[in-house]
């Protein structure tokens, strides 16, 4: 079902819903649903108002039933939660996720990278673009995004798709071998060196070379990769001459790689192209995508689906999933397997609630005396935990000044311009009508934060902008 500009009604016979990648349009056409239509307007701000009917159908929305009194009456849903989705359970049985999908989410082929929202339709499309090239690739997202299946796609989508893609964890490379397991090493380069070896370098010769956790490389070993990123050469431990490689990089990190304890120039090489994985709990409309994906990965073709209760995949729905879809797969699989014997773990006890995330800022304690005179150490976030929302309130609250709205989220600077150039919700100054522009300025001829929230765009390239126009006198 989609809304547009105007309204929309669902009951059990209509409208058809599409399956993804399906043309063919089945109503829902359940008992638990009324004939009586639910309301859906779209507003002018972006936000979508339901009405529900005055039926005995049951309504929940995010797991709270809407009481008596308020059917009829608009429930208003903003942008900020769409972008989330809102999960509506309907006769107890039928669930629905109210969101914003991506143009084109349909397409998605046999890729692993499934869903339907916004964010992942974004992904698809950056994947499709970098994968043409040989541009070293930086991955960000939390844990459990699939960083290392947008590798696995960006290599099988490129033209080395025929060669090898070496996959190595950077974190669980010993510091003291770390050289040679990279870059090799001829025998007797170092104590046990027996025989000379190949390193993962020569080894992804013609391919793709995937470093993940490439925060937890060894100090002594960055200036190296830099080198080889650069050059194309590097020197295996005990040579006396160099060797050469004809890698694609990809790299991928779970932390913020802005901080002293990394090679600065390596980090810019490596952000010649950025992808950023979206946590599932900002795109609830791909978990019912993800569930069934998931659960069919492990049926044999003529075994009957897996069917959950409606309350377990309420519960499934609603959830943060701080460990994201690796976390998800690990709990459907433990529910595949008490479909077996029809007897549901707890919930509770298999979603516990997430860990809070850790302080941003490091603060001497207030007793610490005349000897605690440093400044206190700031503790960057890794931008994978910054929600869009965040970025939209930290630029409200500093008159949408990337600096500030930057340092008071804990992120860099080159950090938080991936998040602007991920939100659908923040435009580029160069993309604004002129006509909205001029309006803006004329409201207030001398405030540029107040023309930058009402185009909602970053300030600094909003009054370049304008000083290009000529539309103010003094900036």
């Amino acid at each position: 079902m989609f809304l547009e500009r105007g309204a929309a009604e669902l009951n059990r016979n209509a409208p058809a819903f599409f399956a993804a990648a399906s043309d063919v349009g089945e109503a829902l056409e359940h008992q638990g649903v009324s004939r009586q239509s639910l309301i859906f307007r779209a507003g002018d701000d972006g936000s979508v108002l339901l009405s529900a009917p005055a039926s005995t159908m049951r309504v929940e929305i995010d797991g709270v039933p809407i009481s008596e009194d308020m059917r009829g009456t608009p429930i208003a849903f903003d942008r900020t939660r769409l972008r989330r989705g809102v999960v509506l359970r309907l006769g107890g049985s039928v669930l629905l996720c109210l969101g914003y999908i991506g143009i084109g989410s349909a397409g998605q082929g046999g890729s692993a990278l499934v869903g339907v929202s916004p964010a992942m339709t974004r992904v698809r499309a950056a994947i499709a673009q970098v994968a043409a090239t040989d541009m070293p690739t930086l991955i960000l997202g939390e844990t459990g995004t699939g960083k290392e299946l947008v590798a696995q796609a960006i290599h099988a989508a490129s033209a080395r798709s025929h060669r090898m893609l070496v996959s190595v964890n950077m974190a669980a490379l010993n510091e003291s071998l770390a050289a040679a397991d990279l870059f090799g090493a001829n025998k007797g380069a170092y104590t046990g060196a027996q025989v000379a070896r190949e390193g993962y370098f020569a080894e992804a010769d013609g391919g793709t070379l995937f470093l993940d956790e490439i925060g937890d490389t060894p100090a002594a070993v960055q200036p190296m990769l830099l080198r080889a990123l650069e050059t194309g050469e590097y020197r295996p431990l005990g040579s006396a001459r160099n060797a050469r490689a004809d890698v694609r990089l990809i790299a991928a990190t779970d932390r913020d790689l802005s901080t002293p304890g990394f090679n600065q120039p390596l980090l810019r090489r490596l952000e010649a192209f950025v992808i950023a994985m979206p946590p599932l709990r900002e795109r609830r409309q791909d978990i019912g995508v993800l569930i069934v994906q998931l659960l069919q990965r492990w049926q044999g073709s003529d075994a009957a689906p897996v069917e959950l209760p409606g309350s377990v995949v309420q519960a499934l729905c609603l959830y943060d999933w701080p460990g994201n879809v690796r976390q998800l797969a690990h709990v459907l699989r433990r529910l595949s397997l008490a479909t077996q014997v029809q007897e549901w773990p707890d919930m509770q006890a298999l979603l516990p609630p997430p860990v809070p995330a850790p302080v941003s800022l490091s603060v001497p304690a207030m007793d610490a005396g005349p000897a605690a005179t440093a400044a206190p150490a700031v503790r960057y976030r890794s931008p994978s935990r910054v929600g869009e929302h965040d970025v939209i309130a930290a630029l409200e609250a500093h008159q949408w000044c990337v600096r500030k709205a930057a340092e008071h989220l804990c992120v860099s600077r080159a950090s938080f311009y991936v998040l602007l150039d991920a939100s659908p919700s923040i435009r580029r100054a160069d993309d604004i009508p002129l006509d909205e522009i001029r309006r803006a300025v004329a409201q207030a001829p001398d405030d540029p934060g107040h023309w930058a929230s009402q185009l909602r765009t970053p300030r600094e390239s909003l009054r370049r902008r304008v000083r290009q126009l000529g539309l103010a006198k003094r900036l």
